[in-house]
């Protein structure tokens, strides 16, 4: 049998307080935290504003970073409501398996406003089906020292293969 599955799921973008963050090197103050005790703050550097010309990324958002960013609370990470996608026909004939690899820009609020395949599996038929899924799939955006923020260029893997029951 053919099935899918996700091996690591995210997105996010940035929004307000990620600028008010970028203005300083110190940390926000947030409920909870006193002095001595605050979490770390946002690089400056990691908070990137959108080039003029690309309206569909938001305002301000954080560059992903793989070896990990400081105040991360949550990675992004897609509604376990979203159903999987349906293995394409074309790929169950050919036996195609493999691993599409996304690259995405979220909003605060955890909408999809910038995909692009990062890597493909070897196949059309599954990436344009991986692509497809994502588009429609539900978000839940990343949070910084338990803030949602805009994330850009968090990479996400999805694995088709065969399963044998």
């Amino acid at each position: 049998m053919f099935a899918a599955g996700r091996s690591r799921a995210g997105w996010l973008t940035i929004g307000t307080a990620l600028a008010l963050a970028g203005c300083s090197g110190i940390p926000l103050p947030l409920p909870g935290f006193g002095p001595g005790n605050a979490p770390p703050a946002i690089e400056p550097g990691l908070v990137q504003a959108a080039d003029p010309g690309n309206t569909d990324r938001p305002a301000f958002f954080v560059q992903w970073q793989p070896r990990g960013l400081p105040g991360l609370t949550q990675r992004p990470k897609i509604d376990e409501s979203t159903p999987l996608p349906e293995y394409p026909a074309a790929a169950v004939r050919k036996e195609e398996t493999g691993i599409t690899s996304l690259e995405t820009c979220l909003t605060a609020e955890g909408q999809l406003v910038d995909i692009h395949l990062a890597r493909s599996s070897g196949s059309k038929a599954l990436d344009d089906a991986t692509l497809a899924w994502a588009k429609t799939a539900k978000y839940h955006p990343a949070e910084f020292n338990g803030e949602p923020f805009a994330i850009c260029g968090y990479k996400f893997d999805y694995e088709w293969r065969v399963v044998v029951e």
